[in-house]
């Protein structure tokens, strides 16, 4: 049988004079996309605005990790006279008043004598101390 069907030429076939028709279910298959088009269209605006929801969500988790909180310096409370526990010389005072009261005058024989009248001693006594005071505390660690 093979052989018979290698011998035989295939012809094309010959439509001259008929005319052309439509297939009769074409129309069928029009109503199904229009009917799955309509389905579909809410659920893809559904879908659109859950996919914006969950990515605002993400966007707004993400800056909230990255977002420092703000640092808030504590306040810091100076002791008044009475809670101050730190020792004071006895002249102090009197130095500190001393070093304000100097001449208004810009002679130059004036600000040679508030230089002269200007006690720089006492303050090597007290870095002095305040040295030993830090050595101490350094020597307890």
């Amino acid at each position: 049988m093979n052989e018979e069907n290698n011998n035989e030429e295939v012809q094309a076939p010959n439509f001259e004079g008929e005319e052309m028709k439509m297939p009769e279910n074409a129309g069928v298959q029009t109503e199904e996309k229009e009917q799955s088009s309509v389905v579909s269209t809410p659920i893809l605006l559904i879908l659109t605005v859950l996919l914006v929801v969950i990515l605002g969500g993400m966007y707004y988790w993400f800056s909230t990790l990255t977002t420092e909180a703000p640092i808030v310096a504590p306040e810091v409370e100076r002791p008044t006279a009475e809670e101050n526990n730190e020792p004071e010389t006895t002249t102090a005072e009197v130095q500190a008043e001393t070093l304000s009261t100097v001449s208004t005058s810009d002679e130059i024989e004036a600000l040679e004598a508030d230089l002269e009248a200007t006690d720089l001693d006492s303050l090597d006594a007290e870095l002095e101390a305040i040295d030993a005071e830090l050595e101490a505390a350094l020597s307890e660690f």
